[in-house]
């Protein structure tokens, strides 16, 4: 076929074949054009390193690429500088880089194999300033993991809530059908609860509430899961049971960590719990219902005085 001649093509070649429009590309664009010879050190910079870098051309040229680069990335842009020096290929990568005042910055960067008279004679990188797109990336990853815990756990406590309760119920209670070990729930408030809160405010009955949060989580079992389900109500899940005697040990922990004196906001307060308690399968075969059972005993124990527990008793609502 013969040569194209058409004027568009003329046109383009009587452009391009100027390497002044190159020149003009290299030297205006806002990305980071640099060459790095093949024991890193910088032959050319493009002007756009000064404005995002605060360094001049001169102040790079001729220096390591490594003396700006973050400790933590030298290792991987090494080895992608060897591979690129060894074979004609163009790698990508994230580079954390130092600006002349202390602070750093982040280039998506590609680099490719420059050849010359078929031998390779370094690398030709092009960098792109990502550092407002990842930061607003992190923030919006944090905010959406934000949303994913507050929809499973109590905004006061930072505990699991009613919701992630029921879910652990229930995968307990599959697991238990399938080993035959025991579960027992236990519902949990303070005594005279009210009457605190109403004599010194809800600020000091919120402290109440997250400190009884902690100590109900310091007297449990690692396998078992504390939740709030609201005001000064809280549920324990104990999974794993050999024996009542479990349910006794840990019921026993959290009566002796509650009537330890309570000091919220500079008041001494003397608080007690009373504790409602339903086993599975016994008492119910869904966590709704060894729930509600559960907050049956409580009122029981209520009943017997308070700073107590009760088993639940189906024969006493006959």
């Amino acid at each position: 076929m013969g040569e194209d001649t058409s004027p568009v093509n003329k046109g383009q070649a009587e452009l391009f074949g100027d390497g002044e429009i190159y020149r003009l590309i290299v030297e205006h664009t806002r990305d980071l054009i640099r060459v790095i010879d093949v024991n890193f050190n910088f032959l050319y910079v493009s002007p756009s390193h000064e404005p995002l870098l605060g360094y001049t051309a001169d102040e790079l040229m001729h220096t390591s690429g490594l003396n700006i680069l973050h400790p933590d990335d030298r290792e991987l842009a090494v080895s992608m500088q060897r591979e690129m020096v060894s074979k004609d290929i163009s790698m990508d990568g994230l580079f954390r880089f130092r600006c002349k005042n202390g602070q750093w910055v982040t280039l998506e960067t590609r680099g490719k194999s420059l050849v010359k008279d078929g031998k390779i004679v370094g690398v030709v990188t092009i960098g792109r300033d990502v550092t407002e797109r990842l930061r607003m990336e992190q923030e919006l990853r944090a905010y959406q993991e934000q949303l994913r815990f507050l929809a499973f756990h109590d905004s006061l406590t930072g505990l699991p809530n009613r919701a992630l309760f029921f879910d652990r119920t229930t995968q307990a209670m599959e697991d238990a059908k399938r080993n035959g070990h025991g579960i027992s729930t236990m519902f949990i408030d303070c005594d005279d609860f009210k009457q605190f809160n109403d004599a010194y405010g809800h600020d000091v009955g919120d402290e109440v509430v997250k400190e009884l949060g902690w100590r109900l989580s310091n007297s449990i079992r690692r396998s078992d899961t504390v939740a709030r389900l609201g005001g000064d109500e809280f549920i324990v899940l104990l999974p794993y049971l050999t024996s009542q005697d479990d349910v006794h040990e840990v019921v026993q922990r959290i009566l002796q960590a509650t009537r330890t004196m309570w000091k919220i906001k500079g008041y001494e307060l003397q608080l007690t719990v009373s504790i409602g308690i339903a086993t599975f399968p016994t008492d119910g075969m869904d966590a709704r219902t060894l729930i509600r059972h559960a907050d049956k005993a409580l009122y029981d124990a209520k009943q017997q005085g308070k700073n107590t527990y009760m088993f639940y008793d189906a024969l006493a609502e006959v």
